[in-house]
Formats: structure tokens, C-alpha cells, sequence
């Protein structure tokens, strides 16, 4: 991304980068996996985070012959996850100082994430954050969900700028890759070493959110 462009646009994963969800959602798919009888790994956790739920649903169920439709293990694990997210919900580090420093400077976010409007809703409000974003794409949004470009194509079409002039900010290989895709300078904050490992594509790998503000002043901005 060039350092001329003043007005850069903002595009923020959620689960896993705003918020502790991924987390909390391998704890829910190892207690699944110990009701179920199968070896849930972090490595497969990896694979399938940050894509759609009927996208991993049908993943899990092929991968490891479950005797339960996808829809019913997507309906499981949202059940255990919510119980989960109610108790245990945080924001991850860095995640208010950098909303701050991008509000102090006026330039546009918006929310990208391959979890659904209520589930949203929720969890932001919750954590006092829904407010802080100027536009949302969900799961509802999109046709076709990370690693597919369209989330992020669509993520800055809202906030008004072209792809290639916002900043993608992932967790996951899969988002990661949808920013890159999409033509997007993006920063990955992994939260294992599956993740830093193979985010081979990504343009600034990152311990915290907190540490993308000094390369942003770098640049400039």
C-alpha cells in the first residue's frame, strides 16, 4: 500500500482478533470431539477457522465421519459456544488502542466477519464496542465467505474505498488470505504457531494489535 494515500480505510476480523472467541471455540469443539469420539487437533482447528459455519459444518462432518448432519453440529457448537462466550468473553490485547488510534485520525472501519449479525450483536454490545464501526459485513452478507475475496471487496465497498487502499486486520490463514485476495495490505495477529507458520502471504505478522500502530505511524499516517 502506498504512503501517499491520507485517508486509508480500516477492515477488522472479529473472532479470535477483536475478541477472544477462537479460543474459547477450540475449548468447545475438544469438548464435542470427547462426546463425539473423534481426535480434534489444532492443526485441523487452523484449517477451518474463520470460515463459514456451513462451510467448516460440512468440513468436520466429512473429516471425521460424524453420525450427525453438519447443520446439527453447527447447531451444537453454537449452543456450547454462547454458554462459553457469556462467561468468558474478553477483548484481546490492543484491541481498544488501535480503535482509538484509528478514531483520533477519522479514517473509516468496518467490521468483517465470517460470524453472523446477531452473534455480532451480541458479543460487541456486550463488550461496548458495536458502536465503534462505521459499517458491518457478516456471514449474511456474502455469497461466498474467507478465504474468498468477496468479504473484504465488500468490506470496503461500504466504508467507500478501494481495496487496495484499506488495511486488513486477521487472525486466521483463511482471513488472511481473503485480505490478500481482495488486493488489501494485511496484518496478522495468529493466536498459535499453526497460525504465524503458515501466514506465508501475509505482509505484517504481529504478536498484538497494539504493535500495527507503530508501522502505521511509520508510514505516516
Amino acid at each position: 500500500m502506498s504512503t501517499t494515500i491520507k485517508k486509508p480505510g480500516f477492515l477488522i476480523d472479529m473472532d479470535g482478533l477483536l475478541i477472544n472467541s477462537e479460543n474459547l471455540s477450540k475449548i468447545v469443539f475438544e469438548k464435542m470431539c470427547q462426546q463425539l469420539g473423534c481426535d480434534f487437533t489444532e492443526d485441523y482447528h487452523s484449517k477451518i477457522r474463520g470460515t463459514k459455519k456451513n462451510i467448516w459444518s460440512k468440513a468436520f462432518v466429512d473429516a471425521f465421519q460424524i453420525q450427525l448432519s453438519s447443520d446439527e453440529i453447527a447447531d451444537l457448537h453454537t449452543k456450547l459456544l454462547l454458554e462459553e462466550l457469556d462467561q468468558s468473553v474478553q477483548l484481546m490485547p490492543g484491541a481498544i488502542k488501535l480503535l482509538d488510534w484509528i478514531d483520533f485520525r477519522s479514517y473509516p472501519k468496518a467490521l468483517v466477519t465470517s460470524s453472523g449479525l446477531a452473534y455480532t450483536n451480541r458479543y460487541l454490545s456486550k463488550l461496548k464496542i458495536l458502536d465503534r464501526f462505521d459499517e458491518f459485513v457478516t456471514s449474511e452478507d456474502v455469497s461466498n465467505g474467507k478465504p474468498d475475496p468477496e468479504p473484504y471487496k465488500l468490506g470496503a465497498a461500504r466504508i467507500e474505498r478501494m481495496p487496495m487502499d484499506c488495511f486488513v486486520f486477521e487472525d486466521s490463514v483463511s482471513g488472511v488470505l481473503s485480505g490478500k485476495a481482495a488486493g488489501s495490505t494485511v496484518f496478522g495477529v495468529p493466536t498459535n504457531n499453526y497460525d504465524r507458520d503458515s501466514m506465508t502471504s501475509v505482509d505484517y505478522l504481529l504478536a498484538s494489535l497494539e504493535d500495527s500502530i507503530t508501522i502505521l505511524e511509520n508510514m505516516g499516517l
